[in-house]
């Protein structure tokens, strides 16, 4: 499925490290409105956002605005770097790798869809790695369902964990974290995901399902949740579809 607005975690987190961009700096969302070549974006009528306020509001026209500045080739491999498009290698038969085209097959206004979680197709478990990345400090784990077993009377037998791989710097991890507690605190999230007594962070997604025999969106929705807790020193991820 499309993610939609999660997706904007992998967007914000590719521009801190290949832009100048910082969680403070301001975008121009366009007071709700893009022209990106001749394609007309709707959104929110906001006017300039500071970056984190772009992810905790949500603003497409903010994301695209980040995502023109990363380009295509950077947000590509920073979606692989986060696990999309690829096998995450779960214990699980018939998994899917998901959707993620190669730049050479984007059309001219594909990086707007990018930017904000269209034109690409994600598993939930795609989801909850990418969050764990953020949580982990850039690392992306090896997904397992086991990790230990016992036969009875015998002894406990740990399946060795894999070999995380980076995603992200220490450092933008920290600043992601922190601007994905401003969506629980302030933004889009806030309604739905503080949780008494703990500290948590997350995006929050409603992508509208493309029909594929018209070829055009229709005004159903996959809504997604991709939440951590607690901000400092993160112990549990949740992606919810």
């Amino acid at each position: 499925f499309e993610p939609g607005s999660v997706f904007k975690v992998i967007t914000l987190a590719a521009a801190l490290e290949t832009t100048s961009l910082r969680p403070e700096s301001l975008i121009n969302c366009g007071n709700g409105s893009l022209n990106l070549m001749g394609r007309i974006i709707h959104d929110h009528p906001y006017g300039m956002l500071s970056m984190a306020d772009v992810l905790a509001k949500s603003s497409n026209v903010g994301a695209i605005q980040v995502g023109l500045k990363v380009g295509d080739r950077q947000l590509y491999a920073y979606a692989r770097k986060f696990g999309f498009g690829r096998k995450t290698g779960v214990e699980l038969p018939g998994e899917s790798p998901g959707i993620l085209r190669k730049v050479e097959n984007w059309t001219p206004t594909s990086i707007g869809s990018v930017a904000m979680g269209q034109e690409v197709g994600v598993t939930s478990l795609q989801l909850a790695l990418a969050g764990a990345a953020v949580a982990n400090g850039g690392l992306l784990p090896k997904p397992k369902l086991v990790l230990a077993r016992q036969k009875k009377g015998g002894p406990v037998e740990h399946f060795a964990v894999e070999k995380s791989d980076r995603a992200i710097a220490p450092e933008t991890a920290i600043l992601m974290r922190q601007m994905m507690e401003g969506v629980v605190l302030r933004g889009t999230g806030r309604r739905y995901a503080t949780i008494k007594g703990y500290t948590s962070g997350g995006k929050t997604g409603s992508a509208q399902i493309y029909d594929l025999k018209t070829h055009v969106y229709t005004h159903n929705y996959n809504a997604s949740y991709l939440g951590f807790a607690p901000v400092a020193n993160p112990q549990i991820v949740v992606a919810v579809t």
